[in-house]
């Protein structure tokens, strides 16, 4: 048996195996490849009036009045320069919009669509439902993008036509449709395959960093660096900051706003009733870009900036890996890369459906000649007899 023919039944039997996680993935994948734009879609009639300024509610009043609605203690605090409404974060999903001038809540289930692309999200990257983490589970789905990136490569090998000429060549590059049969499934799964190539290696990719521990570090090692120990997941406090002290944020938020200028959007996790500091998010674009975005700490009792890192501050690797997640999900080409990642998306469902039906095409061939083989001595020892 030639290599080639090895590689051949390694890129079937791979397939077979990791197929169904595959196109899980890539349904879940193209479920998310629009999420920021249906979700403002849905909430354009949501707007305030006139963009915060002079005369308006203060944050603290916004978030003393949510918290009186029976939802329990806000949880987080999003607001936007333009007219978009300010988003009020409470447990168990709950989101509403809040008119930014007036206070007035202009939607409280506004976390519903959300919450839904909340779980398809965590199905897609922690086989996670409702917040329950299967790490088993999630294990099998890593070692299956794993495989995935031998097949996209065991994949062109076996597309490399072996003489380098038109003829041979157009063979993977141009679809062949012959109706409904073996012909054009394999026509399209070389072709798509060819063509997504590049894109799906690249999702694939970004992909491991996220997944794996070693892939991350191995980034970090490229860029010439040593992967920082990992962050202990801070627990949930129950000494939740009081509605009366819920005006110390105002000063603080005012601080966080006039740090940078040209912020689009500004978010902070309610604190607790003790600390030293308070956490900002500033975002200078549409939150698809980590490049535009930064973060900053002040000092609770004074306002003074303790920490501010922007995109540009971080080291090399951090940057890189930064990037990583938006290059996996498209985010970070804007609407052309999110079109690329659905399209991608839709392209590998294809390649494990036509890589199904032509290994059970293959196995229904296989058995008929079996037969045929069967059949053919057995006749010729009835010719002889007769």
């Amino acid at each position: 048996m030639t290599a080639r023919r090895i590689l051949f039944w390694l890129h079937l039997f791979t397939g077979i195996t990791v197929g169904s996680v595959v196109a899980f993935l890539a349904i879940t994948g193209s479920i998310l490849a629009f999420r920021s734009q249906i979700i403002r879609w849905s909430e354009h009639k949501f707007v305030s009036a006139v963009a915060p300024a002079q005369g308006c509610v203060t944050p603290s009043q916004i978030l003393t009045n949510t918290a009186s609605l029976g939802y329990g203690a806000p949880s987080s605090w999003m607001s936007y320069a333009d007219h978009r409404p300010t988003e009020v974060a409470f447990p168990h999903g709950r989101l509403l919009l809040v008119d930014a001038c007036s206070g007035a809540v202009l939607d409280a289930n506004a976390g519903q669509l959300r919450g839904f692309f909340d779980q398809v999200h965590d199905l897609h990257r922690y086989v996670a439902f409702v917040g329950t983490k299967n790490e088993g589970l999630r294990s099998i789905k890593n070692a299956c993008v794993l495989a995935f990136l031998f097949l996209l490569v065991s994949g062109l090998v076996l597309w490399l036509p072996r003489q380098w000429t038109w003829k041979h060549a157009r063979v993977g590059l141009v679809p062949k449709w012959k109706g409904l049969g073996r012909t054009s499934e394999w026509s399209l799964h070389t072709v798509v395959g060819f063509w997504l190539f590049l894109p799906l290696v690249t999702i694939v990719l970004t992909g491991l960093i996220m997944a794996y521990a070693w892939a991350n570090g191995l980034l970090y090692r490229v860029a010439g660096e040593t992967l920082p120990p990992a962050r202990a997941e801070r627990e949930a406090r129950a000494d939740v900051l009081p509605v009366e002290r819920y005006k110390d944020l105002d000063r603080l938020i005012a601080k966080a706003a006039a740090q940078d200028p040209a912020w689009s959007s500004l978010m902070f996790r309610m604190p607790p009733a003790r600390g030293k500091e308070i956490a900002f998010t500033l975002d200078e674009g549409n939150g698809g870009d980590p490049r535009t975005k930064s973060q900053l700490s002040l000092t609770r009792k004074t306002a003074e900036v303790s920490k501010w890192t922007r995109y540009q501050d971080n080291t090399r690797a951090r940057r890189w890996r930064l990037l990583a997640h938006f290059v996996h999900t498209g985010e970070l080409f804007g609407i052309v890369g999110q079109t690329v990642s659905l399209l991608t998306a839709l392209g590998t469902v294809l390649l494990v459906l036509t890589g199904f039906s032509l290994s059970i095409r293959r196995w229904f061939a296989w058995r008929g000649r079996k037969k045929r083989a069967h059949r053919t001595p057995q006749s010729m020892r009835n010719s002889i007899a007769a």
